[in-house]
């Protein structure tokens, strides 16, 4: 009787185990069965597929996904951003980083490309200096915020630097509404958020001489103001 209760209770392990496993195709084509374990990383969904000798580990791309399945495993590109700038790794400050504002073609037909707006974010020269030490996402100072703003935002939006010694005044209107608005906060670096083609301001984000917790504080702000944005015009 003891052995017939722990193949029984086997079973509907077994059973359950099979239940929330689920499959999953990719924007390519790729389909997996039996997917199960799945975890959020910085560089995308991890999960466990198949069974026996044909299970393996997969990691995919969240551009290779589609916007059901993203939502249906919580992905939140901008929280993964967050979480990862709390690491506080390095990052050698150079102007490679992000289009200027002379490459500004390329970026909006890559904005365009990639369904996604454009964060124009104004820079002192001196914040770049590759030979130097690295810059820290979690520190204080102009340079550290800089790299704070690349970890929570490179991904999500392109970005576009431009020299407040030199390029403020070429800027596109809708950059200039955010860059001599009154949430550019009198610190750079500061970014105005817009659409993909320049024709709409939807936010400045600001430095506002802040430590990490403050500037941490202002960027969710100004990422519930950009998500809300792009739910409104998700069909455009």
């Amino acid at each position: 009787m003891q052995t017939k209760c722990l193949l029984s209770l086997a079973l509907i392990c077994f059973a359950a185990s099979r239940s929330l496993s689920d499959d999953l195709t990719t924007l390519d084509g790729q389909k997996y069965q039996d997917v199960r374990d799945v975890s959020l990383k910085p560089n995308g969904l991890f999960f466990v597929a198949g069974n026996g000798e044909s299970m393996r580990g997969v990691t995919v791309a969240y551009t290779n996904l589609s916007r059901a399945t993203q939502d249906k495993y919580h992905y939140d590109s901008y929280e993964l951003a967050m979480a990862f700038a709390r690491q506080n790794q390095g990052i050698y400050l150079n102007k490679n980083l992000a289009f200027s504002l002379d490459q500004l073609d390329a970026a909006r037909k890559k904005a365009e490309a990639e369904h996604k707006l454009l964060g124009f974010i104004l820079v002192w020269d001196n914040f770049f200096h590759p030979a130097g030490p690295p810059a820290q996402p979690v520190g204080d100072y102009s340079e550290n915020a800089l790299a704070h703003f690349y970890d929570v935002f490179h991904n999500n939006m392109v970005l576009v630097f431009v020299s407040h010694e030199r390029e403020l005044g070429k800027v596109p209107a809708a950059v200039s509404q955010g860059f001599r608005g009154p949430d550019e906060g009198g610190y750079a670096p500061s970014m105005a958020v817009v659409t993909a083609d320049c024709s709409k301001f939807i936010c400045e984000v600001p430095y506002s001489k802040k430590d990490f917790a403050g500037r941490e504080q202002i960027m969710r702000a100004r990422i519930a103001v950009i998500k809300k944005f792009l739910a409104e015009n998700r069909g455009e």
